[in-house]
Formats: structure tokens, sequence, C-alpha cells
């Protein structure tokens, strides 16, 4: 029988959910072992959908389970740090939604945790697993396409969080809660760090946001070490629905991930000879749910081959950076380098 990692599921809300469903339905590698929520009615309602897997009020709790390898952290990134020290204690490996924690404190306390206790600890940065953009990374890092010199990147939600979330206390605001993936992607694909930020927020669409000491929508500026340069665009509401699209313009051709009315990738140059190249894209399936799945397989797979993740938790720390410096300059009303 083909070996299989068996993993927890901690936190039974959206985000959970989605893994749950996905671990459940879609990763071979992986036997879900239980899920773990304060609320019991919610994990109840999603175990029951998933062939009923153990069900636990605390992380606790599903930590003491028979037969399980690691777990997989969906609750408030303001919880996540303690949660990362409960689970390397008890000698799990760790999967973590972004970000690993608030603070930089915080976020370089959990990933010691992980290292004193030999656990692995990765973080949930999801688009790296999503075919389009790693064949965008590809063809960058190939040197086909030349240099890559200018970075944009744009993330609208369909719909504002509820202020309670908003709270930079519980989610890190705009810059940390969204911000974070473009910032990781900035560094990804350009292969570059990220020197220097000038950030701009408003809340104009969704003022009740600022009552929270968030913004609706923001722009950032970034300034790479190479003297690259790039923007990141987020608002946390559209009139049309989700949209999350990222361009990297190179001295010999171009990337593009992420065009309505449907994502899909496209390039140039090298051997698209001078035209656009369309990666096909199955329009049925929802954006990112091919990235979380192969998230977790590339999570299981570290496991039963024994070997390190592919996206440490130091890749949070250098974007949680970034998102900490951005929000910074936002509210200072200046640059900040990083």
């Amino acid at each position: 029988m083909t070996p299989r990692v068996g993993i927890g599921v901690v936190g039974a809300g959206r985000m959970g959910s989605i893994h749950a469903r996905l671990i459940a339905r879609s990763v071979p590698e992986v036997r879900l072992v239980g899920i773990a929520d304060v609320n019991l009615e919610s994990a109840r309602r999603l175990a029951g959908e998933l062939g009923d897997p153990a069900v636990f009020g605390s992380l606790d709790d599903l930590l003491a389970a028979p037969q399980l390898d690691a777990v997989l952290i969906a609750i408030s990134s303001s919880e996540h740090l303690e949660a990362v020290r409960s689970a390397a204690r008890a000698g799990k490996d760790i999967l973590c939604e972004k970000p690993i924690a608030l603070t930089m404190v915080d976020t370089v306390a959990a990933i010691a945790a992980a290292e004193a206790a030999h656990v692995r600890l990765q973080v949930g940065f999801m688009r790296r697993w999503d075919p389009d953009y790693a064949r965008a990374r590809a063809r960058l890092v190939s040197g086909a396409l030349g240099r890559p010199i200018l970075f944009k990147s744009l993330q609208f939600d369909a719909e504002p969080p509820p202020v309670s979330f908003a709270d930079p206390a519980v989610s890190g605001g705009i810059m940390v809660d969204m911000g974070i993936h473009e910032f990781d992607l900035a560094r990804w694909l350009m292969d570059d760090e990220v020197g220097e930020v000038h950030a701009y927020g408003s809340s104009v669409a969704h003022p009740a946001l600022a009552t929270a000491g968030d913004v609706d929508s923001a722009v950032v500026n970034l300034r790479f070490a190479s003297g690259a340069t790039g923007t990141v665009e987020m608002a946390r509401g559209t009139t049309y629905g989700e949209d999350v699209r990222t361009e990297v313009l190179a001295t010999a051709g171009s990337i593009w991930v992420g065009h309505l009315p449907v994502s899909q990738g496209a390039w140039s140059g090298a051997d698209a000879l001078g035209a656009l190249a369309l990666d096909t894209v199955d329009p049925s399936r929802p954006r990112f749910e091919v990235a979380y799945t192969t998230q977790a397989r590339g999570f299981a797979q570290a496991i039963l081959e024994d070997r390190p993740v592919d996206v440490p938790g130091s890749a949070g720390t250098a974007a949680l950076a970034i998102a900490l410096a951005a929000d910074r300059s936002m509210r200072e009303g200046h640059p900040v380098a990083l």
C-alpha cells in the first residue's frame, strides 16, 4: 500500500474548509485524520461532508490523535504562533497559512520553535504552486526572456471582510493579509530583494474598515536591490468578483498571469517569436484550486521523502518584512527602506 501522511486541519472556517475539502478529495498522498475547531458544530458540519473524520474541540486534542503526522494551520493569523509552538512540541510537521505570524518577532519565534523540534514548517504561499505562476517563474529564471525590469501585480477581493477581521491586530490589515502574497511573488518572480517601498491607502468604498484601522484599497511602489521597480495594487472589494493578475516586463520578453474574463497565463519573447502565447486553462475549476491541492501534495511529498519543504518559513519572514514596511509607509506617508 502506498504510504500516506496523516494530516489534521486546524480551523473549520473559510480557509480551513477549503483545505480540508481538497485534502480529502484530491490529495492521494494524504489521509485527513481530523478537524479541530473551538466551534465544534462547524467542525462537525465540515467533517460530515468528508466521510466523518474525527472532530476535536482543541488543537491539543487533535495533536494527541493516533496516526497524526502533520497539521495544516488555518485559523486567525493572530493565533498562528501558539499553534505552531504546540504542533512543534508534539513533533508534528506544519503547513501554516500565511502569514506565519503578525510581527517579525513572533515569526522568528515560530520558525525557531519548529527548528528546535526538528519539524518541517512550510508557509502557505499557494501561488508558488499555481501552474500559471510556476510556468512564469520557469520562463523568467531560464534567462530566455532577459533581465526582469518591471513587476506589476493586482489583487482585488470580491467583497470586503468583516470589520472585526480587518482589524490589524487580528489579520495584519490589508498589507499583511492581502499584500503578503504579492510581496512574496515580487521576490520569487523577480529573483530579487525589495529594498524600498512607498505605499498609499484609502477607505473610500468601505469607510467602516477605517474604524478598525484598515483601508479598503492600497497601492505600493517597490524598488528592488537590482534597481528594478514594481507596483502592487490591492482592493477589498469589486463590483465584478475576485481579480488576481501579475505581469513582469523583462528586456527580451514578458509574462502575464491572469486575464479577464478567465484566469490564464501568457508570455512573449524567446520562442514565442514576437507574438503573444497563451497557456490553456480549465475555466470550470475555481481559481487557485489546483494551487492549494498541489501545495498540500508538495508538503506531503516532502514528509514522505524525508526532505525539506519547498517553501520554508524563511520565505514568510522575507515577505512579512516587506508587508510591514509597506504598512509603515502608508501610515507615516513616506518611503521606507528595508
